[in-house]
């Protein structure tokens, strides 16, 4: 078989290599498809069509599942038959051709599937775009590795002039909805998104995929959601009282609630031991205030009291050990061990609380933007207004925690990380909240949600459930 493309060096590439090339190449070509949402005669079907196939071969080729090759196979026989009466961008080429071929079974096939689209290109720049890609990634030809490599990294090497052409940065103009900016954003800085969370945005059901941009962007929002509270799981439930119209929590009970009410006793006698003494823990501390929540509050709360436990043994061991704050003494030491057989008998007895422990302890949590900061101090009066007063007075105490205007900055000038336990309490419950009004339709009918608004912002309580998602799903690395 005989390749017409004026590279010739083209054709010796294997078909595993050639198909990575054309996603990048139709990556780099992507905004063509959608020059401007709000111009004339652009075509949302057009653009969600050629968005889902890109998506789903981007995941195909990480992951390529049985469910995710299916759906790569059924959108590219969509964009096929839908784009007859289009003009065909680089980017809608290359895209097709790529998601063809996952599903060709005949290998030599596929490759003159691949090459036919290299031919049909309206530019010629696709070798030279091979060239500098294989040039970087030769050492890891990984599919997931190539995405961790900036699509432009290697233009910034030509002229003013050429990197113009190549790709000026007009797309950052376009109004695309948020979660295409965001994705298409992520592969420019070589750090895509989440690939669970692209996967099931590229499994959207097919009859919402066809309903517009509208319902996909509403399903996503649901997906990131439900992901979030995933991510962050606690031993609760948050529901709306029907007497009320407001959000409340409802804990799920410890299993041997005779031994919690033990452990907090033990803690409670150990921690009066260690005040009005000279062992240096003073009543004002935020060591003492969070024990005395526990000992009050979180009696009957195993997930909150093993959050605040937890936090409480470590900031106990860091002054005894560590900054040498507290004496390190009889009275302080036996109140660090009852804490921590505290943190030890809730995981014990409750086995939720212990797995979503572990799940924590491997989440690495980054530091909010201002932007976020901004925005959770916006929220908090909205979300104490819509909850019930145990439920806000969290808030009250964990936002405030996560916006840390009282810390100042770590030595080295990096930004003081949020505490786990108030980030935990904070997007677990706002996930849940989103989830819980999405779903319900008396809640949104109800006063509280249908007047609550940051008027400036032009925000609905949906709406900002959603902007809180967001910024979970940030700080734990999703987008």
């Amino acid at each position: 078989m005989k390749y017409t493309h004026k590279s010739e060096w083209l054709p010796a590439l294997p078909l595993d290599t050639l198909q990575p090339l054309l996603v990048r190449y139709a990556l780099r070509s992507f905004p063509a498809i959608s020059p401007d949402t709000t111009a004339e005669g652009y075509d949302k079907e057009f653009f969600l069509l050629h968005a889902r196939s890109l998506l789903t071969t981007c995941c195909a080729l990480v992951e390529p599942s049985t469910e995710i090759l299916h759906t790569a196979s059924y959108v590219a026989f969509s964009v096929g038959d839908f784009k007859a009466d289009k003009m065909q961008t680089a980017a809608s080429i290359a895209c097709s051709a790529a998601a063809e071929v996952l599903f060709l079974r005949n290998r030599e096939h596929a490759k003159q599937v691949a090459f036919n689209a290299i031919e049909a290109l309206p530019f010629t720049d696709f070798g030279a775009q091979a060239q500098w890609d294989l040039a970087e990634f030769s050492d890891n030809p990984d599919p997931k590795a190539l995405f961790l490599h900036s699509l432009w990294t290697i233009w910034l090497q030509l002229s003013d002039k050429q990197q113009q052409i190549a790709f000026p940065k007009e797309y950052q103009e376009f109004t695309w909805p948020r979660f295409w900016r965001e994705w298409y954003q992520g592969f420019l800085d070589g750090k895509p998104l989440d690939w669970e969370l692209q996967r099931r945005v590229a499994l959207i059901d097919d009859a919402i995929w066809k309903a517009g941009p509208e319902a996909v962007a509403k399903e996503i929002e649901r997906i990131q959601a439900e992901m979030l509270d995933k991510k962050l799981p606690m031993a609760e439930h948050i529901e709306v009282n029907p007497d009320t119209g407001k959000f409340h929590a409802i804990p799920i009970p410890v299993e041997n609630p005779t031994t919690l009410s033990a452990l907090l006793s033990q803690i409670e006698d150990e921690l009066e031991d260690c005040l009005g003494g000279h062992n240096g823990l003073a009543e004002r501390s935020g060591t003492v205030k969070k024990l005395n929540r526990v000992l009050t509050k979180y009696k009957d709360d195993p997930q909150n009291a093993e959050l605040t436990l937890t936090r409480v043994a470590g900031s106990l061991r860091s002054q005894l050990h560590e900054t040498k704050e507290l004496a390190d003494n009889e009275d302080n030491l036996a109140l660090l061990d009852a804490v921590e057989e505290g943190v030890r008998g809730i995981r014990a007895n409750h086995p939720e609380v212990a797995k979503n422990r572990e799940q924590l302890a491997q989440q690495a949590i980054h530091a909010l933007t201002p932007e976020d900061k901004v925005l959770l101090q916006q929220a908090l009066p909205v979300l104490a207004e819509i909850s019930e007063p145990d439920l806000a007075d969290d808030f009250a105490t964990d936002i405030p925690e996560l916006i840390n205007d009282a810390l100042l900055p770590l030595p080295a000038g990096a930004p003081p990380l949020p505490g786990s336990d108030a980030t935990t309490r904070v997007f677990s419950r706002v996930s849940k909240m989103a989830i819980a009004a999405e779903q319900g339709a008396k809640i949104l009918d109800s006063n509280e949600i249908k007047t609550v608004r940051l008027a400036h912002l032009g925000y609905t309580a949906l709406e900002l459930f959603y902007s809180l998602v967001q910024i979970g799903l940030r700080i734990l690395g999703v987008l």
